[in-house]
């Protein structure tokens, strides 16, 4: 590219996700959305004559943390959500997404379920509540915006 070329337009009101069939609105201030595998993908192995291998990790488990604002009505659905698996009302893995509609980037996982609930603060100001949730399947597309 040449240089004053025309990247794109992030735009974070249109960061969408949803959990079962909820869209999940409310976000905190900063990033309010982070996925993530937990392992490698590949593990290397030298061996003492410095000849490399690898093995595959087939592995696509990790985690989502969803950052709502003390005031987000989400937070009742995801306590409905998290008190439903306590008691045994629903206590099967679920669909996460995280859609970039600004872009291209985009993460899902078919079976996720919530890791726990967030710590309760209360002070002056809003406080945030961090939602975690477990991922077995995970997939990503790290996109553009142009």
């Amino acid at each position: 590219m040449a240089a004053g070329d025309y990247q794109g337009t992030y735009a974070a009101e249109k960061v969408i996700v949803t959990v079962g069939s909820a869209i999940i609105t409310g976000f905190g201030d900063g990033d309010f959305v982070t996925a993530k595998y937990e392992e490698d993908r590949f593990i290397k192995r030298v061996g003492s004559d410095g000849e490399v291998g690898r093995s595959k990790n087939a592995s696509r488990a990790g985690t989502v943390e969803v950052v709502l604002s003390g005031t987000s009505k989400a937070n009742d659905e995801l306590s409905m959500l998290f008190n439903l698996s306590i008691i045994g009302g629903i206590d099967k893995p679920i669909p996460i997404g995280v859609a970039d509609l600004s872009g291209r980037s985009l993460m899902v996982a078919s079976k996720a379920w919530l890791k726990t609930a967030p710590d309760m603060v209360f002070g002056k100001e809003i406080t945030d509540r961090t939602w975690v949730f477990d991922c077995a399947d995970m997939l990503f597309n790290f996109g553009g915006n142009g």
